[in-house]
């Protein structure tokens, strides 16, 4: 361990050397117990550090005299020694121990890293593709990023001078055939626009998102609206049925009485009080023009007034409409929208009002057609 030690004879062979530490601060002596036979018995071996103290015991390369004496405090020594190389040997197992465990994490952060950059690489470049994808199809839909083809022998580049875009099979093959295939924002505009086969798609989707089916099985529950919201069809549409029906029988009774010659004698005679024209026995040797001229001499008044009220109450629906007055109409459909929002709460009344603000269409026959006569295609939408 040195260049320097001393031996005793007749004792246990010892081997010593100063050892510093420069992180503590303070002199460490790392000792060695060693026995051996050196001759007629064991030999001690002494390093100069040790010397003063062992109480003037002789140091040097000479060789000890046999009889001479080791201190009283050497075994404590000795085991002090021991007990100070077993704390550092554990202390430097606990600093190796500890240096592995973080070569490890290391060695693991590193791994997981670069697994991670590997799969961000490849979400990077998905997510060109993909945007790739997206912008070609936005310039497939927009007319400005279309490729121009210039005319032959057309002078600049103004409208007059290109070819217009003619659609290719594949574009072609891809527009859309019914409402369902349009985007939300698409189906607002057009609900916006109070168009109803937009609101009745619009309400299909509140029913798939909150009821969490299919689109067939959506149109089940919207039957079963349509059921409801014209339960008081026929009540709520009795005016209009009425209207018609005596405007369409005063038109056609007015024509009679005017020029029928059965029915202006029979009125003219007992409503009115008219006599025949003079000179005229029988309504028989009039002609038809002649019955008109007899008769409108009582049923001008009539017509006249009828149709002057008429313009009056025309005149008065048009100031009301400028005012945005509610009229009859538009009571009667709010009233059907609050009615099915009350029915169905769980779902948007905005979407509901919408929907159910509307009249079925009706035939020739008088009778509407329902909704759910016409299964999932739904009304005409124009597509």
């Amino acid at each position: 361990f040195g260049p320097s030690r001393s031996r005793i004879e007749g004792g246990v062979a010892l081997a010593c050397q100063p050892w510093r530490s420069t992180g503590l601060g303070m002199a460490l002596v790392r000792c060695r117990l060693r026995l051996r036979c050196l001759g007629g018995g064991p030999k001690l071996l002494v390093p100069s550090a040790f010397a003063p103290r062992l109480g003037g015991v002789p140091v040097g390369p000479r060789r000890a005299s046999a009889s001479t004496a080791l201190p009283s405090n050497f075994p404590e020594m000795l085991q002090q020694a021991a007990k100070d190389r077993a704390d550092l040997r554990n202390q430097i197992q606990v600093q190796n121990d500890l240096h592995k465990q973080r070569q490890q994490m290391l060695h693991e952060t590193l791994r997981s890293a670069e697994e991670e950059r590997g799969q961000l690489q490849e979400q990077v470049e998905h997510l060109t593709k993909d945007f790739q994808i997206f912008s070609s199809k936005l310039h497939e839909d927009s007319v400005g990023f279309r490729d121009r083809v210039q005319r032959k022998g057309a002078k600049g580049r103004g409208a007059q001078s290109r070819m217009a875009y003619r659609p290719t099979n594949d574009f072609a093959e891809k527009q859309p055939t019914h409402v369902c295939e349009l985007p939300h924002q698409s189906l607002a505009e057009l609900a916006m626009l109070d168009d109803h086969c937009a609101r009745r798609e619009r309400l299909l989707r509140e029913i798939m998102a909150v009821e969490q089916m299919g689109w067939g099985q959506a149109h089940e529950v919207l039957n079963q609206m349509s059921k409801f919201n014209e339960k008081y069809y026929w009540f709520e549409t009795l005016p209009y049925r009425v209207g018609i029906t005596v405007a369409f029988v005063a038109g056609i009774g007015s024509i009679l009485l005017v020029f029928w010659k059965p029915a202006a004698y029979w009125y003219g005679i007992n409503v009115a009080c008219e006599e025949l024209p003079d000179g005229v026995e029988d309504i028989a040797d009039m002609t038809t023009m002649q019955v008109g001229a007899w008769t409108w001499s009582w049923m001008e008044p009539m017509i006249g007034v009828a149709t002057f009220v008429l313009l009056c109450c025309q005149f008065t629906r048009a100031q009301a409409a400028r005012m945005n007055m509610k009229l009859w109409s538009d009571f009667l459909l709010a009233g059907r929208g609050d009615r099915l929002a009350k029915k169905f709460p769980q779902y948007d009344s905005s979407i509901l009002h919408a929907w159910a603000e509307y009249l079925p269409k009706v035939g020739f026959d008088f009778f509407p057609r329902y909704e759910l006569h016409f299964k999932q295609k739904g009304p005409t939408s124009g597509l």
